[in-house]
C-alpha cells in the first residue's frame, strides 16, 4: 500500500472523508493529496512527487507558495506578537490600500473567509435596503452559506419569465430560506428586468461574480453589466460583485475595472492574502457604515483583521502595483492558454481554452467559445469523460489540476507569479504527449 493510501486510512479515522474540508477530495485519486510542503509553483506530496501546480489551492495561491516577501511579512507579524483583537498601523494601511485599487471602495470591514463576508455583504444590502429578497444568477457560487447556496450545479426549472425554481446544493436548508432567494440566468437582462418586475420593492440585491469561474471561466458581457448597474440605480437595488476569486487576477482594480462598471459592494478574498485567511467587504460609504458600530447590522469576528493575514495582505498589495507583476501574469497567460488550445487542434481534440488574468477553464467539447456565455449551453456539451482522462493522466506527468468530480462544467484553473515560461513550456510538452495517448 501506498503511503497515500495508508494516510487516508488513517486520516478517515479522524476526519470526515479523511479531509479537513469537502473540497480537499480529488476526484481522480478517489481520496485527497497529501502533501509534504509547497514551494514557489509546486507542490511536493508525502512520496516525494513534485507537481506543477494549476490549482493554486482553489485560488489563494496566486503569489504562488513561500513567497519571499510574504514570508518576510508573517515573521515580522510574528515578532510583533502573531495575534491579537486589536487594529495596528498596518490594518489602516491596508484599507488604504484597498480603497486605492477597488473602484467600489470607499469603506472596508475585513473579515476572514469568502463565506463569510458574502454573508456579510447581503446582511448589508437587506439592512440598507429594508428588503429581504436576493437575486443571483445560475452557476455562480458565493459560499457556503443558506443565504446564497442555490442552484451552483444544478439546473433549475425556469418559468415563463425566466425565474429559475431554488434547488440548494446540499441539504440541511431550511424551506424557509427559499422565499428570499430568487434565480436568474446570466447574461440575460431581459428575464432579469421582469424578475425584478416581479418582486418589485422587494428586492435588496443582486449579487453575481462578474467572471464566473467557478463555472470553468463564465464571463460577463460587458454591456450586460452596464443594464445590469441601471437597473440597480434605478430600482435601490444594491449591487454586489463577488470578486472572492476575480481579486487580483487581473490588472488593479479586478473585474470591475475590466468592465468599467462599479457595482456598490464588493467581496474580496482568497488571492489577497497570500495564501493567509482573510476576506474583505468594501464599498460605498452610506451601505458600509450600516455595519455596527455606526449601524445596526452586525459584522464582526474575533480573528477579523488578524495581525499575521493583515500584514501578509498589505504586502500582496504592494506588490500587484508593480510594472513587472501583470506583465509578468500575461504572458504566462497568453502562453499557456494559446499553447493548450494549439495542442487541441493539432490532436483534433474538439474545444478551446478560455482565459481572463491568472485563471482559466478548458472548454473539451465545446466547440463555440460564445456558448461560454451560457452555462446551460456549457453543460449540455461539456465532455465530462474526456476531461476525467485527461486530469488522470496530467496527475501521472506531475502536472497538478484538482478534480472535485462534481461540476457539471469545466473546474476553474490557475497559475501564479512564480511560474516561469520554463514550466509552461514542460507543461505544454506533456499535454502534448497526454493528448497523443488519449484522443
Amino acid at each position: 500500500m501506498s503511503l497515500q493510501k495508508e494516510m487516508y486510512a488513517e486520516a478517515k479515522q479522524y476526519m470526515v472523508g479523511g479531509g479537513s474540508a469537502g473540497g480537499r477530495f480529488n476526484a481522480t485519486l478517489g481520496q485527497p493529496l497529501y502533501m509534504e510542503r509547497c514551494e514557489g509553483a509546486y507542490l511536493y506530496d508525502v512520496e516525494g512527487k513534485r507537481y506543477i501546480d494549476f490549482h493554486s489551492s482553489a485560488g489563494p495561491a496566486l503569489f504562488g507558495y513561500k513567497h519571499p516577501r510574504i514570508e518576510k511579512a508573517v515573521l515580522a507579524a510574528i515578532e510583533k506578537g502573531f495575534y491579537w483583537g486589536y487594529d495596528s498601523q498596518e490594518t489602516i494601511d491596508l484599507a488604504k490600500e484597498l480603497c486605492k485599487l477597488i473602484p467600489s471602495a470607499e469603506r472596508v470591514r475585513l473579515v476572514n473567509t469568502g463565506t463569510e463576508v458574502t454573508l456579510s455583504a447581503l446582511r448589508l444590502a437587506r439592512a440598507y435596503t429594508g428588503r429581504d429578497i436576493v437575486i443571483r444568477f445560475e452557476g455562480h457560487f458565493h459560499g457556503m452559506h443558506e443565504m446564497i447556496w442555490y442552484n451552483h450545479n444544478n439546473e433549475g426549472k425556469m418559468d415563463e419569465i425566466g425565474e429559475i425554481e431554488n434547488i440548494p446544493d446540499g441539504a440541511g436548508f431550511p424551506k424557509c430560506f427559499d422565499a428570499a432567494v430568487k434565480n436568474v440566468e446570466f447574461n440575460d437582462y431581459e428575464a432579469l428586468e421582469r424578475v425584478v418586475a416581479r418582486y418589485k420593492d422587494q428586492v435588496a440585491a443582486i449579487i453575481m461574480e462578474p467572471i464566473s469561474y467557478n463555472c470553468g471561466c463564465y464571463p460577463a458581457r460587458k454591456e450586460y453589466l452596464e443594464k445590469v448597474r441601471e437597473l440597480c440605480t434605478r430600482e435601490g437595488i444594491v449591487l454586489i460583485f463577488d470578486e472572492v476569486i476575480c481579486g487580483y487576477r487581473m490588472r488593479p482594480g479586478s473585474a470591475q475595472a475590466y468592465y468599467g462598471v462599479t457595482p456598490d459592494l464588493t467581496t474580496l478574498a482568497k488571492a489577497i492574502g497570500g495564501g493567509l485567511p482573510i476576506a474583505a467587504l468594501v464599498g460605498k460609504k452610506e451601505i458600509m457604515e450600516m455595519g455596527g458600530p455606526t449601524g445596526p447590522a452586525g459584522v464582526s469576528g474575533t480573528y477579523s483583521g488578524a495581525l499575521m493575514p493583515v500584514m501578509a495582505a498589505l504586502e500582496c498589495a504592494k506588490m500587484i502595483q508593480e510594472p513587472e507583476f501583470y506583465d509578468h501574469i500575461e504572458k504566462i497567460g497568453d502562453a499557456l492558454y494559446g499553447g493548450i488550445e494549439a495542442l487541441m487542434k493539432k490532436h483534433g481534440i474538439k474545444g478551446h481554452v478560455r482565459g481572463v488574468g491568472a485563471r482559466f477553464a478548458i472548454y473539451f467539447g465545446v466547440e463555440d467559445p460564445e456558448d461560454d456565455y451560457n452555462w446551460r449551453k456549457v453543460k449540455q456539451t461539456f465532455d465530462m469523460e474526456f476531461n476525467g482522462k485527461f486530469l488522470t493522466e496530467c496527475l501521472k506527468e506531475g502536472i497538478y489540476f484538482h478534480n472535485y468530480g462534481t461540476s457539471p462544467v469545466p473546474a476553474h484553473n490557475g497559475f501564479g507569479i512564480q511560474h516561469t515560461m520554463e514550466d509552461i513550456e514542460y507543461t505544454l510538452d506533456k499535454i502534448d504527449q497526454i493528448f497523443a495517448r488519449i484522443k
